[in-house]
């Protein structure tokens, strides 16, 4: 076995001390990883073609990582500078795109789905800068993607620490909470706009616990969180799937179109009708 390699393996292993206790190692995460893990790079004349001109809406994830090139991300109307070493979290459902773009451009999107994970709150906003670390562990991503090293488990555990590098938890997330957290999406999706003793019910929970449950693993309320995602969800059938904003308001169980369209207009910072009218 004397080849180089045994040699580096056998002054690495050197450093490895007996444990204190063999009962209590290096755990992961209890936290779902991503998955279903997608990596494209966009140059100026792909990311502005007719196909994609427009703003975008997609269920997806997205980790856009700025390697060249700078431009300006429209994120729900709110502009963001982009410039080389910073790297933007987009969410599902969060209408996002891009002007001001400079000619040459090396830009890097890692989409994905994220079992278990919502956008609560505000700290995913904002550009964060790839530091040392964090390239170390995008590098990891795109080697595990890359056919020489392709390896979806690998990859997918490189992702999830390089999102918790940049976007790190302030406070340990209890185990339970992306267990009711994709328990109520689940639910939420099969009954759009079904009342909380309804979703209660379906999930064998008193609307009370359930209520203050989520309050105390989430942050916000059921109420707050359920409106939000009925009215992303409305925003992607009026985009994909053409219905008429009166059509959309009466799926999402919504009274009258007027209602929807205020509610509408305050979470999402645009009207119904601009969303189905946005060239796709």
């Amino acid at each position: 076995m004397g080849n180089q390699k045994t040699t580096d393996l056998i002054r690495l292993t050197k450093q490895v001390v007996n444990p204190a206790d063999y009962y209590r190692g290096l755990r992961r995460r209890s936290e779902s990883p991503p998955d279903n893990i997608l990596l494209f790079v966009r140059n100026l004349r792909e990311l502005m073609s007719p196909k994609r001109a427009g703003d975008s809406l997609h269920e997806r994830w997205v980790l856009l990582v700025i390697l060249d090139g700078t431009g300006e991300l429209r994120l729900e109307r709110q502009p963001l500078r982009l410039k080389p070493g910073t790297v933007v979290l987009l969410p599902p459902l969060h209408l996002h795109g891009y002007v001001n773009v400079s000619a040459d451009i090396h830009w890097l999107f890692v989409t994905f789905e994220w079992p278990g994970h919502t956008a609560l709150g505000e700290n995913w906003r904002g550009a964060r800068r790839l530091d040392a670390t964090a390239q170390q562990r995008l590098a990891a991503v795109v080697r595990n993607y890359l056919p020489a090293e392709r390896n979806g488990s690998v990859a997918a555990a490189h992702l999830l620490e390089l999102l918790r590098r940049l976007y790190p938890v302030t406070e340990p997330v209890p185990s339970l909470t992306h267990s009711l957290l994709t328990a109520v999406q689940a639910a939420s999706k099969i009954a759009p706009g079904e009342k909380l003793p309804q979703l209660a019910q379906r999930l064998g929970i008193s609307e009370s616990h359930l209520r203050a449950r989520f309050r105390s693993e989430a942050g916000l309320s059921l109420g707050r969180y359920l409106r939000e995602a009925r009215l992303r969800e409305a925003a992607l059938w009026l985009r994909t799937e053409g219905l008429s904003v009166k059509a959309a308001a009466a799926r999402a169980q919504y009274p009258d179109i007027f209602t929807f369209s205020r509610a509408f207009r305050r979470v999402m910072g645009y009207t119904p009708s601009s969303v189905r009218n946005t060239e796709q």
